[in-house]
């Protein structure tokens, strides 16, 4: 391959996992103070195949990978120790860290003359929580003391444009999501999408002033006042005063459009919210900031359930990447375990894109986790042992995935899946 998204996506992985850069961060965190056997480019490499290729089950597993990926006999005492280290998740978030920055490449892009063309990205925010062992309580408290008395969450900003994400911290399960919310100044020309429980009316007023968008679900708690209503584009009058849950208790299954006022001390704050029936008891509320007349409902509708794909970005670490409770009541090694599951499910998900570019055919980036095993090893020996043979076993790589990991229907996806909004894949006719 001689194309220049080739050359561009060569040189984003030996940047990425560059063994100069690399084993600087390890010296850096406290990981390696001197290079041996167990080197951290090594280990980072020996992480990232283990749990991308195949279900790990234990720490033994890891040591397996590593040994037969570099030709050793290290010890599982040994090996374990390094992993136990409070180093050890910091050396991973910061290898993390550098492949969201290294591997970022724009996949969709608004169609031509599209409402979407006016926003830089359309960022979409959402949380993943999962138990770990009991013993970790003390450092990673649940929500649900009883049932999961260890949990962590992971809150993340995911750009809709790279169809990938761009943030993530890790907090315990029990800490509120609100605080992970992108800042609002950081909005400014974005569209953010977020589900119900996220937002707040000051967080609403601050996004707005900051020259951002938003389309958020709201929980039948709020009950703003109702102050104009159009249905089917027509406005239709309302008694004066009329709250929200009164307006929806009166007009059950009626899909409307409204200006509503939320009272904070003296002050209204104005804003948009779409009320969509569904197969729910109750209906969808949505609040915007997003113009009537350039966004109506349905479309407004239709950018909200893009935050869909979040929710299949989840899917995908759990599933194919080992994002689960590792077997382990060392707090350090379970950290630093699910940043190296982020770091596996990261680098497959950048091989599904690339081989979009590439190929120029829509890929599927669940298929691609499925079988990146195959290709995945044979990338990891060149990184380590073959750095000239990288780029002709990539270009292999890439068109294995082109021939197997194709969409199944995109056409579909342009008519009712994630493109109807007024997206387009880049690269793709």
């Amino acid at each position: 391959m001689s194309d220049p998204e080739f050359s561009i996506i060569k040189r984003a992985i030996e940047t990425a996992l560059s063994a100069e850069v690399v084993d600087q961060l390890g010296r850096d965190t406290g990981q390696c103070q001197r290079a041996r056997v167990v080197t951290p480019l090594r280990l980072a490499v020996a992480l990232i195949t283990a749990l991308g290729v195949a279900k790990v089950e234990s720490i033994a597993d890891l040591n397996r990978q590593f040994n037969h990926q570099n030709r050793t006999r290290t010890r599982y005492k040994a090996f374990w120790c390094r992993l136990a280290r409070a180093s050890f998740p910091k050396f991973m978030r910061r290898v993390c860290g550098r492949l969201l920055s290294a591997f970022a490449l724009r996949t969709l892009e608004p169609q031509p003359g599209s409402a979407l063309s006016q926003f830089e990205d359309i960022l979409i925010q959402d949380g993943s929580s999962f138990a770990i062992r009991d013993a970790l309580a003390k450092y990673w408290p649940g929500r649900f003391t009883k049932v999961g008395p260890a949990a962590v969450e992971l809150h993340v900003t995911y750009s809709g444009l790279q169809d990938e994400v761009v943030a993530v911290t890790l907090t315990a399960d029990k800490e509120s999501e609100r605080p992970y919310l992108p800042a609002p100044e950081e909005l400014r020309g974005k569209l953010l999408l977020g589900d119900r429980g996220l937002g707040s009316v000051r967080y609403f007023r601050d996004v707005r002033q900051a020259g951002g968008d938003f389309v958020m679900r709201l929980s039948r708690s709020y009950n703003p006042y109702v102050q104009a209503c159009y249905v089917d584009g027509r406005y239709v009058e309302l008694p004066e005063g009329m709250r929200l849950a009164e307006f929806i208790a009166q007009h059950p299954h009626c899909a409307a459009d409204l200006d509503v006022g939320f009272r904070r001390g003296k002050r209204l704050h104005q804003f948009r919210v779409t009320v969509l029936p569904n197969r729910e008891r109750h209906p969808t509320l949505l609040c915007t900031t997003l113009d009537r007349q350039r966004f109506p409902a349905e479309l407004v509708g239709q950018l909200y359930r893009f935050r869909w794909q979040i929710e299949l970005c989840f899917k995908e670490w759990k599933s194919y990447a080992n994002l689960h409770r590792f077997n382990t009541g060392n707090e350090h090694i379970a950290e630093g375990l699910i940043w190296a599951s982020l770091c596996a499910a990261l680098t497959k998900r950048f091989l599904a894109h690339a081989a979009q570019l590439v190929g120029h055919v829509p890929i599927s980036t669940r298929r691609v986790a499925m079988c990146a095993r195959f290709v995945l090893e044979t990338l990891a020996l060149a990184i380590l042992h073959r750095p000239r043979r990288l780029g002709a076993l990539l270009s292999e790589a890439l068109q294995f995935l082109i021939g197997n990991a194709c969409r199944a229907h995109p056409d579909r996806d342009r008519r009712k899946g994630r493109l109807r909004a007024g997206l387009a894949l880049v690269g793709v006719a």
